[in-house]
């Protein structure tokens, strides 16, 4: 979908602002350090030679902006279920036939109210998943 996405695997959340209907989230390359270190877990175990994760000096940002924003949640990856059905991208998805587009349609007025497509779309970060549910494709600022 964007290929910037297809170019690093993890992306750290900066920013989310809302104004109106439109949701700006401002995005950082997490970068593999060249650094690595030993990370003991408990007294009994060690796992040598890792090497963090992070945002420094030679990360590319990215605001991913959608307008007319119908609905949006944002979950700690670690308390986040895996969405069903097919999906178009790796870091910013499309969903195809969601549970969350479900639920929205379902339990608000959105079905009655909007005449033009409505689509699912998700930001999958290292540490936070963000779903949001609009009328029109986002729009990338790097």
């Amino acid at each position: 979908m964007f290929k910037i996405f297809e170019q690093s695997d993890y992306w750290f959340l900066k920013s989310f602002k809302i104004e109106g209907n439109q949701l700006t989230i401002d995005i950082a390359e997490g970068i593999i350090s060249a650094n690595t270190k030993d990370v003991r877990i408990d007294n009994d175990f060690e796992i040598k030679d890792c090497a963090p994760i992070e945002v420094n000096e030679k990360s590319r940002t990215i605001s991913v902006i959608f307008h007319k924003v119908l609905a949006h949640q944002l979950t700690d990856e670690s308390y986040s279920a895996p969405e069903g059905g097919e999906t178009e991208g790796n870091v910013l998805c499309l969903h195809k036939e969601s549970s969350y587009l479900k639920y929205v349609k379902d339990n608000s007025l959105v079905s009655q109210l909007i005449d033009e497509p409505v689509f699912h779309y998700s930001i999958s970060l290292a540490d936070d998943i963000i779903d949001i549910i609009t009328t029109e494709k986002p729009e990338l600022r790097q």
